[in-house]
């Protein structure tokens, strides 16, 4: 096996890991935040409050540490992502 193939293999299961997943953010947005900001519609800070994906990644780092939910960066990229896909629709 060529040294190449021998490093993709090497590095396959970090590429993997680091892509946003909406079907965890899905299920750790119900589970954790979904009480306060709703289920089939986002309530919270205005949808016009938050312009970018940084604010909106900022946003969710704060409220996952200000209720101490022990979130990863993993999970914050996750719930970002599915809050976008499912209420925000910002650009990157």
């Amino acid at each position: 096996m060529s040294t190449n193939k021998l490093l993709l293999f090497a590095l396959l299961p970090i590429c993997a890991w680091a892509v946003p997943n909406a079907n965890d953010g899905k299920l750790l947005y119900e589970e954790s935040c979904a009480k306060c900001h709703g289920i089939s519609s986002y309530q919270g800070l205005g949808m016009d409050e938050i312009t970018n994906l940084i604010e909106l990644a900022h946003w969710t780092d704060t409220c996952s540490k200000h209720f101490r939910l022990d979130w990863n960066n993993q999970d914050i990229e996750d719930t970002v992502h599915y809050l976008n896909r499912e209420f925000f629709r910002l650009d990157r």
